[in-house]
This record gives C-alpha cells, structure tokens and sequence, in this order.
C-alpha cells in the first residue's frame, strides 16, 4: 500500500502522529499562468505538487497544501492567469507554519517550479525560520531538471522541459498538436537572458518583453520517458541534497 501523505487526506490522530514523527513539512509553491495554447494555466503548480509529494514519500515527510496560485503579475495580460502579491504568499506561508510550529515540525522543505516565486520563497523562508525556528530549504527543481537533463529540457516556457513535466502528472493535459505559434527560440532565450543576468538586470513588467506569443521551445520532443525519468531522477537530487542540508549545523538564534 502506498504511504499516504498528503496532509488533507490523513485523519487528525494519523496527521498528529505523522507530524510530530517526521518533524518536517514539505510545500510546492504553485502558479496559475498561461503556457501556451498546448499546455495547461496550472503547468509549474501540477509540477512541484507531483514532485512533492514523491519526494515527502521519500523523505517519510508530509505534504502540506499551499494554494495552486503563485506570484505570476507578468502574466497578467493574458486571460486567466492569477497572481498573489509577495506579501500575500508570504502571509500565507507564515500563517500554515504558525499553525504546524506547536506540533514539532522543525524542517520545511520548499519544492519550487516557477521561477516568479523565487526571490517570494526566499523571504518567506527566512520569515518562518526567524518567526517559529524552523529550518528551511528550497529546491528549484525546475533549475535542477535543466541541470541534469540539459538540451533535452531547456529553460524556455512552454517547452521539451515544462511539456515533459506536465506528461509526468497527466498526459490529457498535453495538446501538441494546438502548439502552432512559438515566438522563435532564439528571441525567448535572448529576452529571457536579459532577466536572468545576476549582476545588473531590469525587473520584467510583462512576458511579452520575453516571448510575444507567451511561450517557445520544442514542446513535441518531450516524451513520457522523459517525464518517467524527470519524476525519479529529480526528486532522488532533491531528497539527496535536502538532507545534506537538513543536517548541516545552523546557528541557533538567542
């Protein structure tokens, strides 16, 4: 029998018993933005959940839910993608640890897939430690797929990488066949460049200034093999280094 540990469908003593054994949390920070017309709004959020909760298996952890929305503004100007504004996220990352704190859990464990969550992550995350004395780790596993995948998921949007990812949770969600109007790759991977640069670099305003039609790649060379070997092999890195990390000694605040 599969272990169960997404927090919502234990009971209150199997909850209580888990949290207190396993002292540790994970949490995949979602988004809700446009991919394309061939991939679905909710493509990072179906992502991190999926590996998150292999991962808490993994780990013997629990999977805490977080909302499937994420800090997404410079999608805004096409229909129906959501944002929260940092400050909300963050409010409500430290409102569901304030509610854990009292029941042992020590360790939070963040699974991210959605780059526009990143520097929000990284302020909640030094919040809740300083708030309720947790440690906090961060995995960007859309960054660690690249890494250990390399041409065959790049970093575009909507591409090999992110169509893989959503044949990992639900191959219905994939229509290639809809994938008919990239912005040529070559001009979504200078425009990102200009927003990735880490010493001097603009704040993107809106993903047009990225890709005019919203997204590009090569969407049709992602397989579900690759999807198989994403799941494994991402989610063995992530268990790898988290505990890595988990047990390096960390200064205890008076």
């Amino acid at each position: 029998m599969t272990l169960e540990v997404r927090l919502e469908r234990l009971s209150q003593p199997e909850a209580e018993s888990r949290l207190k054994a396993a002292r540790m949390v994970v949490m995949a920070p979602g988004s809700v933005e446009q991919h394309g017309p061939h991939l679905p709004l909710g493509t990072d959020a179906f992502a991190a959940d999926h590996l998150a909760e292999v991962v808490a298996r993994k780990m013997n952890a629990v999977l805490v839910p977080l909302p499937l929305v994420g800090v997404s503004p410079y999608h805004l100007s096409w229909a129906g993608s959501l944002s929260f504004r940092p400050q909300t996220f963050i409010s409500i990352v430290e409102d569901i640890c304030q509610c854990l704190a009292p029941h042992g859990v020590e360790r939070v464990l963040f699974i991210n897939w959605h780059e526009g969550n990143s520097s929000t992550v990284r302020l909640a995350g030094d919040s809740i430690q300083r708030s309720f004395n947790m440690r906090v780790v961060v995995a960007e596993s859309h960054i660690i797929t690249n890494r250990l995948f390399g041409e065959r998921a790049k970093m575009t949007h909507a591409g090999n990488m992110e169509t893989a990812a959503v044949l990992m949770v639900d191959p219905s969600l994939v229509n290639i066949d809809k994938a008919t109007n990239p912005t040529p790759e070559e001009e979504g991977d200078h425009g990102h460049e200009i927003f990735r640069q880490r010493d001097v670099y603009p704040i993107l305003r809106d993903f047009h200034e990225v890709a005019g039609t919203g997204w590009y790649g090569q969407p049709g060379e992602a397989t579900l093999e690759l999807a198989d070997e994403i799941r494994e092999k991402v989610s063995d890195y992530i268990v790898e280094r988290a505990n890595i990390e988990f047990a390096r000694p960390r200064f205890e605040l008076p």
